[in-house]
């Protein structure tokens, strides 16, 4: 679950190799966004998606 414009990164297997998917949250009723975007080292640390 993600607050209003939480950020979260997440590697998994429906983005390119060298890019993680940016998922933010959204508000009640709006879905949340999702893009795959390049992530430097300092930026977050990763989790892995599990099925």
């Amino acid at each position: 679950m993600l607050a209003p414009y939480e950020v979260a990164f997440v590697k998994d297997a429906s983005c390119p190799s060298g890019k993680v998917l940016k998922v933010t949250g959204a508000i009640r009723g709006l879905h949340r966004r999702k893009a795959c975007v390049a992530l430097a080292g300092e930026q977050a640390s990763l989790a892995i998606a599990t099925p």
